[in-house]
């Protein structure tokens, strides 16, 4: 397992940000298919000033308080990196991992949730890309079902069953989700919203085009004096960088689609 953190910025070779061996899946967002008011606009959501971002950051570092420290420290382990595992379905991953941190968040107990759950019904079990959105509209709808119940990187259909999605409604959305990247919205604006769900703990599904990739984001960080980036969690392993979490720094950090999930039904399993 690396402990070195891999950072992706605006000089970084496609190459490197793309390993050959990975499977990404994401497809852009059809906004025919699936219009704007698909989602919540963020227009409650106070932004944090940028002058404040530094010493939040550090208030965060200071308390171990970020999504980060949630994962890495709430439940007396890390939390295992999800893996699609060459499967085109990042775009479930990174809501499912969304949904678990929120979980974290409001102090549940630890349920593993499964991606391939998600992808596998909305894409009859076929292996194909979608994006984040259509996974956070069907956790909003059905929940996510416990790994226990269809297993991680399974796609079988026996796993599709009554109990199944018995056990998925206890890990459904409790509140709306949140679209951050409404096309009304510049690209700074859409970094700036991004930063505050994450500085307030609030976890994001994030789609990048330019990687044809859709990740989970963990937390903000200050990667050099006054430039900042985006932490992530990627859904390739915890092999991949440093316990499966990267920055993007510069453009690379600006999503095309940003899901933000509030709160989750409380739940014990």
């Amino acid at each position: 397992m690396s402990n070195r953190i891999i950072v992706i910025n605006d000089e970084t070779p496609f190459h490197e940000a793309i390993p050959s061996d990975v499977r990404r899946g994401l497809e852009p967002r059809d906004f025919k298919e699936h219009p704007l008011n698909m989602f919540s606009p963020p227009s409650q959501l106070q932004l944090i000033p940028r002058s404040e971002w530094s010493a939040r950051i550090k208030e965060q570092e200071e308390q171990k308080s970020s999504l980060e420290h949630l994962r890495l420290y709430t439940y007396g382990e890390v939390v295992p990196s999800l893996d699609q595992n060459g499967k085109g379905y990042c775009w479930a991953h990174s809501t499912t991992h969304a949904t678990m941190l929120s979980r974290m968040i409001a102090g549940q107990p630890y349920v593993p949730l499964s991606a391939y759950a998600v992808a596998c019904k909305i894409k009859n079990f076929r292996d194909e890309g979608g994006w984040c959105g259509l996974s956070a509209k069907f956790a909003r709808e059905n929940g996510i079902p416990s790994q226990a119940f269809w297993p991680q990187q399974n796609m079988s259909r026996s796993n599709d069953n009554e109990a199944t999605w018995k056990n998925a409604a206890l890990h459904k959305t409790l509140e709306d989700w949140v679209d951050l990247t409404r096309p009304v919205y510049d690209n700074v604006l859409t970094f700036d919203q991004v930063a505050t769900c994450l500085l307030s703990n609030i976890p994001c599904a994030l789609d990048f085009n330019w990687w044809g990739h859709s990740v989970c984001g963990l937390r903000l960080v200050e990667v050099e004096p006054g430039s900042f980036g985006i932490k992530i969690w990627n859904s390739w392993g915890d092999s991949w960088s440093d316990r499966g979490m990267g920055v993007l720094q510069g453009n690379r950090a600006i999503p095309d689609n940003a899901i933000a999930i509030r709160s989750t039904v409380p739940s014990v399993s």
